[in-house]
């Protein structure tokens, strides 16, 4: 009976956990103008929008590890086939660290004939000692053409701690073609560092904390 409490108590721990980690979602529009967002240690604002895409159908989520961009850019609707996101993206003083790289992919691309799809970025590095300008660019226009490319990344030399991103979202077709495109990633790969405040303990972490506690008392116990 005691080994079935611990065991439902560990299960509501780890559900609680997994809650706390889900990935947040809004719109593209409500974004624009709107104030900053953190998640996973960084801070993203000063979102912009320059597409003939409405802003309104572009889904942003927030996740550990960056930004996805969903929307249904295509050929067929007229207006639907491209977007320019700005936004800036900044380590959490709170935890302090290094942004070391980046990396850009898509999916949910459909090329028929004469079409291709493509997203190119630009990252600024707006840090107090900036270093210079990065591009990451992705491409497909299925079988043959030129060299498809479904994922890139950057490595930033040195490491930055801010960011100001330009994305081109595009499609393309010729006559009685079609391309549409769905997914759009972003991904940070961030390096230690030291913030305002020590980073805070992981959930897990935590838990172990009493038994690490407990082995400690019973080492010391014994010794005596």
């Amino acid at each position: 009976m005691t080994y079935k409490r611990y065991a439902l108590g560990a299960v509501g721990a780890l559900a609680l956990i997994a809650l706390g980690q889900q990935a947040q979602a809004t719109t593209l529009a409500d974004l624009v103008g709107a104030g900053p967002v953190s998640s996973g240690g960084l801070i993203y604002s000063n979102f912009t929008d320059l597409g003939s895409l409405p802003a309104s159908q572009v889904t942003v989520t927030f996740t550990s590890k960056g930004l996805q961009f969903t929307a249904n850019w295509n050929t067929l609707t007229p207006g639907h086939d491209s977007s320019v996101i700005g936004y800036d993206v900044a380590v959490d003083p709170a935890t302090g660290g290094t942004l070391t790289s980046g990396g850009l992919s898509f999916a949910g691309h459909v090329i028929v004939m004469n079409a291709a799809a493509s997203v190119g970025e630009t990252l600024t590095d707006t840090s107090a000692n900036a270093t210079g300008v990065y591009t990451m660019q992705v491409y497909y226009d299925g079988p043959g053409g030129l060299a498809d490319n479904l994922s890139d990344t950057v490595n930033f030399a040195p490491p930055v701690t801010s960011l100001h991103i330009v994305k081109s979202i595009d499609v393309a077709a010729g006559f009685g073609s079609f391309a549409s495109l769905n997914f759009v990633d972003n991904t940070f790969v961030q390096g230690p560092g030291t913030g305002e405040t020590p980073p805070v303990p992981e959930p897990m972490s935590l838990a172990l904390l009493p038994l690490a506690l407990i082995g400690l008392g019973l080492r010391k116990k014994l010794a005596r």
